[in-house]
């Protein structure tokens, strides 16, 4: 059996899907991933084989157009009816069996409407369909952005209905450019930890998290104890003269502090109870802290769950936010909306409050990577799920 498989090449889409690749492939299946360059080894360590996306995938800045939900709108697109046309006969020539594709990629999900081909869709992180948008409360900090980007978002909806119309795909649905739906859709988040699960149709199906086997996989460190472990990427960035104040708060300097941090100032790399990596690996450093600040990345909160480690999240983007508001919810972290050291600071005296073993055992209950496979295998072998 062929499949291929459309990834978005960021960490956090890439290495939730891993342990479903390796798993495919050591039963056999032929398993052929688009990915960037800075993911060839981790998809051919799983034993599937590499195929580079062209230049248009490798120039897009992830970063910045997911921090705003219309320049993610726009971005999205444009950017997917041009790899539709660029990838379509490829896809064609292939004749895979099964179409695999992250959930931002429409233009893959067009392709295997177009062929008539069997898909999957995988989500990365919690799942969205219009009743968790409206209901749940996560996106009433976007009505700003649609108040304001109203005119553009109407054209870009016009622009992407008349190009469905003339290349004869199916309609367009505006949660398609956030989570597109398959045949078979599998979102890697404990259906505990997921709103309004009942709401979603019996395609979709909330598998849980990879972490388990993450750990065997992506392990490569050893690293010592730590009070504090920072990862907050543009967060970081944003307001690293301000973390200076944090750092040298009196009760900061007898802590143990581990940052991730690709660009750190000299007075930082100076402390001597800090320490600074630019890469760290997360399965190994995470449970070997007492607390635990990030962005609200699932791959991060999801881990920082499983080993039961108490977390704060200060989201940088609009999806960061909704996983950490799910964190906030079942007690296994505190939420801040931006950075503020005050608020930090009280945030952190206040962590025994929290109760990070409910979150450790809903995730450790879920098995992702064996629910998704025993799904894909039953959707390519035309039996029933409920088996």
């Amino acid at each position: 059996m062929k499949i291929l498989y459309f990834m978005t090449p960021a960490y956090g889409h890439v290495l939730p899907v891993l342990p479903i690749i390796k798993e495919l492939t050591d039963k056999g299946y032929d398993l052929t991933c688009y990915v960037t360059p800075a993911f060839r080894k981790y998809v051919e360590d799983c034993g599937a084989a590499y195929r580079e996306y062209g230049q248009e995938f490798q120039n897009l800045k992830l970063d910045e157009v997911t921090s705003d939900l219309y320049e993610l709108m726009k971005t999205l697109i444009t950017f997917n009816e041009r790899l539709f046309d660029i990838y379509l006969e490829e896809v064609k020539d292939e004749e895979p069996d099964i179409l695999i594709y992250d959930s931002m990629l429409s233009f893959a999900k067009n392709i295997a409407y177009k062929l008539k081909c069997k898909s999957v869709c995988t989500v990365a992180t919690i799942g969205f369909n219009l009743p968790v948008c409206l209901f749940s409360n996560i996106g009433t900090s976007s009505i700003p952005l649609i108040l304001k980007n109203g005119g553009g978002m109407r054209r870009l909806i016009s622009q992407d209905k008349e190009f469905r119309k003339k290349r004869e795909l199916d309609r367009f649905r505006l949660i398609d450019l956030y989570m597109n739906t398959a045949d078979l859709t599998l979102v890697l988040t404990p259906e505990k930890l997921q709103p309004m699960a009942w709401t979603f149709p019996e395609s979709v199906h909330f598998v849980g998290t990879t972490v388990k086997e993450q750990i065997d996989m992506l392990h490569g460190a050893e690293y010592e104890d730590y009070d504090l472990y920072i990862s907050m990427g543009t967060v970081f960035a944003e307001n690293v003269n301000e973390m200076k104040e944090f750092l040298e708060l009196p009760e900061m300097r007898d802590k143990k502090v581990i940052i991730s941090a690709v660009n750190a100032p000299e007075w930082m790399l100076a402390m001597k109870n800090v320490r600074v990596e630019r890469w760290v690996y997360n399965v190994d450093l995470i449970p070997k802290c007492k607390l635990f600040i990030n962005v609200g990345g699932a791959g991060s909160i999801y881990a920082a769950m499983y080993y039961g480690i108490r977390q704060i999240s200060i989201p940088a983007q609009q999806e960061e936010l909704y996983n950490a508001r799910i964190l906030k919810k079942h007690k296994g972290g505190f939420l801040l909306k931006k950075y503020d050291t005050q608020k930090l600071y009280k945030a952190i005296l206040s962590v025994d409050r929290l109760k990070p073993e409910i979150c450790s055992r809903i995730v450790r209950e879920s098995d992702g990577t064996g629910t998704s496979v025993r799904l894909i295998d039953c959707l390519i072998s035309g039996r029933d799920r409920h088996e």
